[in-house]
């Protein structure tokens, strides 16, 4: 009886630290490089997202210039659950104020690919229209080369 009083009182106390707890990210589903999946896009073409310690995310978005990818520069993202007490968090937020403009980000991780949704505003008085976009992003897979380089010796004696 003392035995399975004293489960009861271990498994409420496990229970209790458990609702207590906060709610953590999984930042291993978000974090890589990850490369839309339209390689003809005209918007983001890549999304590299690194751990900042302590369940927390940064993530640096690059778009489509030429000859080269335009960096947004690195922000901090901010993870979502479906309820408060969902601690797999597979939904991010993320934004860009860039001066002229105002973008957020919203990511849906659904395990080999991410959705990605930017709301775009203007803030020059440009008169150019706020605008929406969805892509969808692989994880990038990583490539190891290596190199069979021939060896030389080098004779001192000459």
């Amino acid at each position: 009886m003392l035995k399975r009083s004293l489960m009861i009182a271990a498994s409420s106390v496990s229970l209790a630290a458990a609702l207590l707890s906060p709610a953590l990210a999984a930042p291993a589903d978000f974090v890589g490089t990850w490369v839309n999946k339209d390689s003809n896009t005209r918007g983001v073409t890549r999304l590299v997202v690194t751990s900042a310690g302590s369940n927390k995310l940064n993530i640096q978005v690059f778009g489509k210039c030429h000859p080269t990818d335009c960096d947004w520069g690195t922000t901090s993202v901010v993870t979502y659950g479906l309820n408060v007490q969902d601690t797999n968090h597979t939904y991010a937020t993320a934004n860009y104020n860039k001066g002229f403009s105002n973008t957020l980000l919203t990511l849906d991780n659904a395990g080999s690919q991410i959705m990605l949704q930017s709301f775009t505003q203007f803030l020059d008085n440009s008169g150019r229209q706020n605008y929406y976009a969805r892509d969808y992003f692989q994880k990038s897979l990583k490539v190891r080369v290596t190199l069979d380089l021939p060896t030389y010796r080098i004779n001192p004696s000459r």
